[in-house]
C-alpha cells in the first residue's frame, strides 16, 4: 500500500461442511479458526493469484525486496492440515483467508447440508455476480429449494432484468466488487425501483475489510465468500423472513 491504507486482521470460527469440502480439494470438514488478513492496496490480477503460492514466484523488482514468502507460508498451513483461500481485486485491494483445524485429529463432523433439510423458499431472488461459477453455484443451490432466480452477470445486466423482470423480486443478493458497476450501485437502482425489498451483498472481503473501502457501510447485511450451500440458504431465508440474521 505505497499510499496508504487500512490493514484489517480478524479471526473467528468456521465449520466447514462435507459439501464445500466436496468442490475444494484442500478443504476437510471439521471446525476451524479462521485468520483473515485484508488490505486496501493495488490488489492482484487473476493471473498472480493462479501463482503466488509458487516457489521462487515473486513479483517484486530487484531491490524490492522479496515479498511476503507465501510458499512458505502455504507449506506451513498445510502442514497443520490447513487451507488458504484468496480473494483479490485489482485497485482495491487482497484478503487472504487461513483456515487452521482446532485440532490436530480432523473432527469427524457431518454437518446437514442435503437439499431435504436445508430451508426452502417460493420467493424471486436476482442474483448478480461477475464470477460465472460463483453464480453457478448459487443458482443450483436455490433452484431446487424452490426459489425463482433471474440472474446477471453485470450491474448493468442487472439494471436490465430490474426494469424488464415482470413480476415480483423479493430479494436482491449480489456482488460487492464488479467492474463498471459496483453492487451498492446496483442496490440504489434496485431500491429506487423496487422500494422496500431487502438486499443481500457477497463479497470475498470480510464485514469491516469491506467497510475501510467505502464501498458499503458497517452493518449491511454481507455474506462472506467462499459461501457454502447450507449458510447461504440459512442467511436468504431469515433476511426474507424479516429476522435479523447472526453470522
Amino acid at each position: 500500500m505505497p499510499l496508504g491504507g487500512s490493514l484489517v486482521i480478524e479471526t473467528s470460527d468456521v465449520e466447514i461442511d462435507q459439501e464445500y469440502a466436496e468442490a475444494h480439494e484442500d478443504a476437510n470438514p471439521g471446525l476451524y479458526v479462521m485468520l483473515s488478513v485484508s488490505d486496501t492496496g493495488s490488489g492482484m490480477p487473476k493471473e498472480v493469484q493462479d501463482r503466488i503460492f509458487e516457489p521462487f514466484f515473486t513479483t517484486k523488482e530487484v531491490g524490492k525486496g522479496t515479498g511476503l514468502g507465501l510458499a512458505t507460508v502455504y507449506g506451513i498451513v498445510k502442514q497443520h492440515n490447513g487451507f488458504i483461500y484468496v480473494y483479490s481485486e485489482e485497485g482495491k485491494g487482497t484478503t487472504f483467508k487461513v483456515y487452521l483445524p482446532v485440532d490436530r485429529e480432523m473432527p469427524q463432523i457431518s454437518l446437514v447440508a442435503d437439499e431435504e433439510k436445508m430451508l426452502r423458499g417460493t420467493e424471486t431472488i436476482l442474483v448478480v455476480d461477475d464470477d460465472n461459477l460463483v453464480r453457478r453455484l448459487i443458482v443450483d443451490t436455490l433452484q431446487p429449494l424452490g426459489y425463482t432466480v433471474i440472474e446477471a452477470s453485470s450491474g448493468q445486466e442487472a439494471v436490465l432484468q430490474i426494469d424488464h423482470f415482470q413480476g415480483s423480486i423479493n430479494l436482491l443478493l449480489t456482488d460487492v466488487i464488479m467492474p463498471e458497476m459496483n453492487g451498492r450501485q446496483v442496490a440504489e437502482v434496485f431500491a429506487a425501483k423496487r422500494p422496500n425489498t431487502p438486499v443481500v451483498y457477497m463479497s470475498g472481503y470480510t464485514d469491516d475489510a469491506i467497510s475501510h473501502h467505502g464501498v458499503l457501510d458497517k452493518g449491511v447485511v454481507l455474506i462472506e465468500k467462499p459461501l457454502t450451500p447450507s449458510k447461504l440458504a440459512s442467511m436468504l431465508r431469515s433476511v426474507l423472513d424479516g429476522r435479523q440474521y447472526a453470522d
